[in-house]
Parts: structure tokens; C-alpha cells; sequence
């Protein structure tokens, strides 16, 4: 950080007592700390309302490999949206589960529907999307669940 500014906050005794339970138990350093973090996220939202902003993800997510016909199913989303799709890796977690991580790049909008189409899938049991704005390198995560 080239300079700092300092501002004033003020909290209910209650409000901060919560807060600095909280910021500890996540492993803050200070409140100034946990503060940046929370106006980052802040001003994450409001660019992740915006669909036609174009994003880079990571969409990780596991599934059953003997649920009926999920890897052509997968295979099938994966070409439907090429256009977004950079590249995909994939991890055996044990006999029945694997772990596929797949990078994309494309308008907001896009990449949800990436995870909409992967997480519609029959036998696919988790899944998060983790996005960054490019010029900003803010994150943010999208959790998903069958």
C-alpha cells in the first residue's frame, strides 16, 4: 500500500463485541485487517451484479463417476459452452468420486450458467465458483449444493 487513510467507526458495545469475536476466530491480525476485507467484498457484490462484466473462474466440483451417463453428460456441457471454457483438470478423490476443476473466462453471466448446466447434472453432489475481476483481482465465491 503506497498510503493509507485512517477513518473512524463507530459500533454498538454489542456489535463490535460480536465482531471482534468473529475476526479472531478467523485469524485477524487487527480489525483494520478485517475491515479491508469486508469493503473488498462489499465492492465485490456490486460488480458481480453485473452480467455482462467479464470475469475469470474457477468452478470446482465433485461428482459420482457411476451416476447414468455423467461423464457424457459433463463432456456435453463442457462443449456447449467452449466458448468460456479454458481448461479443465481432473483429480480421482477414490473409486466412486471425482474432483473436476474447471477454468473459464467470460461475461458473468456466462459463467453462471456454466455452473448452472454443471450443477443440474445428475450425481453431481458439490460444486463452488470462485470468480476474480479482471483490473481488480477482487474474489468472490459462489458455494453450490445438490
Amino acid at each position: 500500500m503506497d498510503t493509507v487513510a485512517r477513518i473512524g467507526v463507530s459500533l454498538e458495545p454489542e456489535l463490535l463485541k460480536q465482531f471482534d469475536k468473529t475476526i479472531s476466530e478467523k485469524g485477524y491480525v487487527s480489525r483494520s485487517e478485517a475491515l479491508r476485507d469486508l469493503v473488498r467484498d462489499s465492492l465485490a457484490e456490486n460488480q458481480w451484479k453485473n452480467e455482462d462484466m467479464v470475469m475469470t473462474g474457477v468452478l470446482v466440483f465433485v461428482f459420482d463417476i457411476d451416476a447414468k451417463d455423467i461423464l457424457e453428460k459433463i463432456e456435453g456441457v463442457l462443449t456447449f459452452r467452449k466458448d468460456t471454457v479454458l481448461t479443465t483438470s481432473r483429480i480421482y478423490l477414490d473409486d466412486r468420486n471425482r474432483m473436476d476443476i474447471i477454468v473459464s473466462n467470460g461475461r458473468l453471466k456466462d459463467l453462471k450458467d456454466l455452473v448452472t448446466d454443471m450443477m443440474a447434472i445428475k450425481g453431481v453432489k458439490r460444486g463452488k465458483l470462485t470468480m476474480a475481476a479482471p483490473g481488480t483481482g477482487i474474489m468472490h465465491h459462489i458455494g453450490l449444493r445438490d
